[in-house]
């Protein structure tokens, strides 16, 4: 038997990365599992490549209110509850306070935490009325340590601590529990891009990336889906409010 046998998860940017690993756990361990992203076309890919009926894509832009309740929604409607929210979106820009507009401010901040807080806002309702659920927060080192010119990105990494923290009080009662996982470095496309923008190869630049950490390598996604498993699964029954991170042990340095 599987750890997720009988249960429904929803997660976002789940069309790729860490959150595409996520998908594939969950189901690896019999849950029902609705996904999203921005991109379309990524999601639909995807979705083909899983080939099976327990995963199901909907493109949603969860930096929109409505957009984000109506994932949720919709994921507990295609699959009949809803057991588990993964809030995984998020984007990156490499700017310095000084740099960065208001538009740019607006859009790290909608889709790095306050979709958080959309998604969140909907499961709650849909978890509690079942009698409980998990969420789990995906957070980054960078809600500890600052990185060159991620100003905004640190900043929204940082305050999904305090979310995670507050909610987990908030709902207890209700049988939900929240958590956070802070990745270190995790070798994704995303990096693979900025092996391209430094004029590296993939070799040289993932040589060199996660050289901070003890182990001395990235992470593949799956290591960090392992552990978002673990706090979703009954097995982290008595975890709630409190981050995990999977750093390499980076941030113990």
């Amino acid at each position: 038997m599987g750890r997720m046998d009988g249960k429904v998860a929803a997660i976002t940017g789940g069309g790729g990365g860490i959150g595409g690993a996520t998908v594939r756990r969950f189901l690896d361990e019999g849950a029902k599992v609705a996904f999203c992203d921005w991109d379309e076309e990524k999601g639909r890919a995807f979705e083909a490549e899983l080939a099976t009926p327990d995963a199901w894509f909907h493109k949603a832009d969860v930096s929109d209110a409505a957009a984000a309740g109506g994932f949720v929604e919709a994921a507990a409607a295609r699959f009949g509850r809803l057991d588990v929210l993964v809030n995984n979106a998020g984007i990156r820009h490499r700017l310095t306070v000084t740099e960065a507009s208001e538009a740019d401010w607006d859009r790290m901040l909608g889709v790095n935490l306050k979709s958080f807080a959309f998604c969140s806002k909907a499961a709650i309702g849909l978890m509690a009325a079942q009698g409980g659920g998990v969420i789990v927060n995906i957070a980054s080192i960078r809600s500890l340590l600052a990185g060159p010119r991620t100003v905004m990105y640190d900043t929204t990494k940082a305050a999904i601590q305090g979310l995670t923290r507050s909610t987990a009080r908030d709902h207890a009662a209700e049988g939900i529990r929240v958590m956070a996982v802070g990745p270190g470095p995790i070798w994704t496309d995303h990096h693979k891009g900025r092996a391209r923008e430094l004029g590296q190869s993939d070799a040289e630049y993932r040589e060199s990336f996660g050289a901070d950490t003890m182990l001395n390598r990235p992470a593949e996604p799956v290591e960090v889906a392992n552990v978002v498993l673990f706090l979703a699964s009954d097995e982290a029954s008595y975890m709630t409010g409190t981050c995990v991170y999977v750093d390499g042990g980076q941030t113990a340095i």
